[in-house]
């Protein structure tokens, strides 16, 4: 019987000889993905050779955990038996109090190995518990109402309103923002009214061109501030003005234009981009287009257990994020989809257009990637042989409207 090779979530040990070896696995697993599975009995390429199980081999495995790993975890330790009739042991476990230490030692999962964790990344995961426990969004803002663009809650209440998620209407700064649940106990504003409807008092986007992805030769370089929404629109601006497109004339005064990313899955991208970023560590969000592709880049990796591909594929629809409050304001606004559908709402337009979306963590946070689909550049002298001279690639200077 063969469970497969060990990943980046599951560890197998030959025995409980090596328990104490297996247990900073654990440790590495929590301190990555949240959760994982330790095999004991069962080699590294996935073998079931088995081993001696009883009451007390649980016991010592479990006992052993309690007294090993910090914060405390409560896995499940399980006898199994193999097809050939072997017993081997199965320990599930998960947490979201990241970072875990075994015996005062933290490290990281990196594939299939154990590696100690880097100062900055365990500060940064230390301050990510403690914003878990007091959530940054709740938090006061030093910033006065009066620094809240009314015209843009104006605007927020009325996009919830016509989807039916706001029932009121706007009378004032202050009023708004209450009904919204925007304003700390104190009746200031809360950091979540503070990124969605003040201008950043820093750089909030950083957009670029360039021409390799060496980033030696850059074509076009942009930073922005101001509210969450002004930078969404800006940044789908200049990617909907960097990126091929091509125009059908569909009759004598009519045309449809199509991009080669679609300029829904792009809005979706940055809007979740500011829901969930890390707002509590400095940086921005960035996009960087190169002739093969456009990323953005975000502060911040998804929350513990989190897995972007089972967002992408439907396997998930969590919708646990760091930044609650913030993300159920934008699901009132319309901005954003409930019980995490966007991701999987932009992977299915991305593959309708033949473009493949992929997520990496980067070392200052979450890299989305938009591969920009080289047939369609191919394509279009055919396209245009073939609809004799209907279709047009239109220039990369022409602004366009993307809502």
């Amino acid at each position: 019987m063969n469970l497969g090779p060990e990943t980046e979530l599951v560890e197998h040990k030959r025995s409980t000889g090596e328990l104490k070896e297996g247990i900073v696995s654990m440790a590495s697993i929590l301190n990555k993905h949240g959760r994982g599975t330790l095999y004991f009995g069962v080699l590294n390429n996935g073998d079931v050779v088995g081993q001696q199980v009883s009451d007390s081999t649980l016991r010592k495995v479990s006992q052993a955990i309690a007294h090993s790993i910090a914060p405390a975890v409560y896995p499940t330790v399980e006898r199994l038996v193999a097809d050939g009739g072997e017993d081997y042991v199965r320990v599930t476990f998960e947490g979201p109090d990241a970072p875990y230490a075994c015996k005062n030692v933290y490290r990281i999962r990196v594939a299939d190995e154990d590696r100690f964790m880097e100062p900055d990344m365990l500060k940064s995961m230390v301050l990510e518990r403690a914003y878990r426990r007091k959530p940054w969004d709740r938090q006061s803002s030093p910033r006065p109402l009066s620094d809240v663009e009314e015209a843009e809650l104006r605007r927020f209440v009325e996009r919830g309103r016509r989807h039916g998620r706001i029932a009121f209407e706007h009378e004032s700064v202050e009023r708004t923002l209450a009904s919204l649940g925007l304003l700390a106990a104190n009746g200031s504003l809360t950091n979540a009214a503070e990124v969605l409807f003040c201008p950043s008092v820093d750089v909030q986007l950083k957009m670029g061109v360039f021409k390799t992805h060496m980033r030696t030769e850059a074509l076009d370089l942009r930073q922005e501030p101001g509210t969450v929404f002004s930078l969404v629109d800006q940044a789908e601006y200049y990617i909907a003005n960097n990126i091929r497109r091509k125009i059908v004339v569909t009759g004598r005064h009519t045309r449809d234009e199509v991009p080669e990313i679609p300029f829904v899955a792009i809005r979706e991208a940055f809007m979740n981009a500011y829901a969930h970023r890390a707002w509590h560590r400095p940086g921005y969000v960035q996009v960087d287009v190169y002739h093969d592709a456009v990323d953005i880049i975000s502060p911040g990796w998804f929350v513990s257990g989190q897995d972007p591909e089972d967002h992408l594929s439907g396997r998930s629809t969590s919708s646990e994020t760091r930044n609650r409050l913030i993300a159920a304001a934008l699901f009132r606004s319309g901005d954003i989809e409930s019980s995490g559908l966007g991701m999987r709402k932009m992977r299915e337009l991305c593959d309708a257009a033949n473009v493949r979306v992929t997520y990496e963590e980067v070392p200052f946070g979450t890299k989305l990637t938009f591969h920009r689909n080289a047939p369609f550049a191919a394509n279009l002298e055919s396209d245009v042989r073939e609809s004799a001279g209907k279709v047009r690639e239109r220039p990369l200077r022409e602004r366009v409207r993307c809502s």
